[in-house]
């Protein structure tokens, strides 16, 4: 679960900003509990084009990303460029989380433009009494294991693999100590803070507006196929039945590029192969989402694959018709509703642009299913928006409704709906679109 989220000297964003998913209203409506602690489950953003929206997205996508792998070429020139000596400052990113029944907080400071990792630190919270336990505070180059690492009852061994990875990590600039640290084998429960870094940052799906959420791997299920028929009926798409057809080899060549096609069929077999020599005999299925939607079932005893494509039947209609003759909204569907069939618990999911291609009633309508389902869930939902038909009290809590607004220096601020009083809750839209809370285009005349 995501507590909370804060980014500084970031493409549009200066000074500090932050996300927080706890609720700031003494409301236990739409939270659930944690350890003691309520969280919101919604944070739906909204504000102009290029109002900085998709950067809070990229800030985020860029945190995991660089905990996972480290800093890359791609990262130079994200540091915030309206000021050119923002080139020498540190951009920093804070986020607190809760994983494991345990809640954390890893802070991290980097030179984008040099590629360096300056400083790092991860924290043990309680939230109840607001004191935090270090685990370790490392600056880069400090070698002295007891001026990083604040653990006890730690055996010998385990605290010679620690200044192993220490000592190594210092050889790169480019990557955190975490990355080393997650990218090897734990078993001890003596360090269970580096498996609980790993189950959040395994637990984070983010999607920016030109790729799908997943792999709808959901549909693999009949009876959450069924479930999905139901909610597109609801929906009123047109679509009654979802099935999986089996195509031969040169049928799928045939339907996508067949040099991609070959490299494909290659690699899964190859990848297959290693799985019968280990003796293994379940079924394994590899999934390929393109203009079309695959199945690749492999059944060891039989040492064959089966290709299966993905096609819908309408209403009324005895044609069968595949995924990509789907329009670009029912396409999205299938996409948001991963995040109603996920089997992983404790998720958190990002979207930036949750509407694209939806009509707003139909936004609307996905919203309270959403709702729905996820009362059953420990799932969060962040997305930035554009559709004011959802800005609606019914749907979201003040605290759950956020503004991305840029000033005339072209800098990004993020603030709550909750800082404004509101004498009529029913027309918040209409206050919104009047610029009564900001986050709104604002439009020059044309100079004649």
């Amino acid at each position: 679960m995501l507590l909370e989220f804060s980014i500084s000297n970031f493409m549009s964003f200066e000074e500090k900003n932050t996300l927080s998913m706890i609720p700031s209203i003494q409301s236990n409506r739409g939270t659930f509990n944690i350890s003691g602690i309520n969280v919101l489950k919604f944070a739906t953003i909204y504000g102009g084009n290029a109002s900085g929206k998709s950067n809070l997205i990229k800030a985020l996508s860029t945190l995991t990303y660089i905990v996972r792998l480290g800093l890359d070429e791609r990262h130079r020139k994200l540091y915030c460029r309206v000021h050119e000596d923002n080139k020498d400052k540190p951009t920093i990113f804070s986020v607190t989380f809760y994983a494991n029944e345990k809640f954390y907080n890893y802070y991290f400071e980097v030179l984008l433009a040099e590629r360096k990792v300056i400083f790092e630190s991860l924290s043990e919270l309680n939230p109840k009494t607001g004191n935090g336990k270090e685990i370790y505070t490392y600056t880069k180059g400090e070698l002295d294991y007891k001026k990083v690492f604040n653990l006890k009852n730690i055996d010998e061994f385990n605290k010679n693999r620690l200044k192993t990875y220490l000592f190594d990590n210092n050889m790169t600039q480019h990557k955190l100590l975490i990355t080393d640290l997650i990218s090897k084998e734990w078993d001890d429960s003596q360090l269970s803070f580096i498996k609980d870094v790993i189950h959040w940052f395994s637990h984070i799906n983010i999607n920016m507006a030109d790729f799908p959420i997943h792999d709808m791997k959901y549909l693999e299920k009949v009876d959450e196929r069924n479930k999905v028929e139901d909610i597109l009926r609801e929906l009123n798409t047109g679509v009654s039945k979802i099935d999986f057809t089996k195509i031969s080899e040169d049928e799928f060549a045939s339907r996508t590029n067949p040099h991609f096609a070959k490299a494909i069929i290659k690699d899964v077999k190859e990848r297959y192969s290693e799985i019968v020599k280990s003796g293994k005999k379940n079924i394994r299925e590899f999934t390929l989402r393109g203009d079309s939607y695959y199945r690749f079932l492999f059944k060891p005893q039989e040492e064959n694959i089966d290709i299966l494509e993905l096609s819908l039947k309408h209403e009324n209609c005895d044609t069968k018709f595949d995924f990509g003759d789907e329009s670009d909204g029912t396409q999205r569907l299938f996409d948001l509703l991963d995040i109603v069939f996920t089997s992983q618990p404790n998720s958190v999911y990002v979207v930036d642009e949750l509407e694209r291609s939806l009509h707003p009633v139909l936004t609307y309508k996905l919203i309270e299913i959403l709702k729905e389902e996820l009362q059953k869930k420990n799932i969060q939902l962040i997305f930035t928006t554009h559709e004011t038909h959802i800005m609606d009290l019914k749907l979201f809590r003040k605290d759950e409704i956020w503004f991305m607004e840029r000033d005339n220096k072209g800098l990004s601020r993020l603030y709550s709906l909750d800082i404004f009083k509101i004498r009529n809750e029913k027309i918040i839209k209409d206050g919104y679109i009047n610029g009564l809370y900001g986050g709104i285009p604002l439009f020059k005349k044309l100079e004649e």
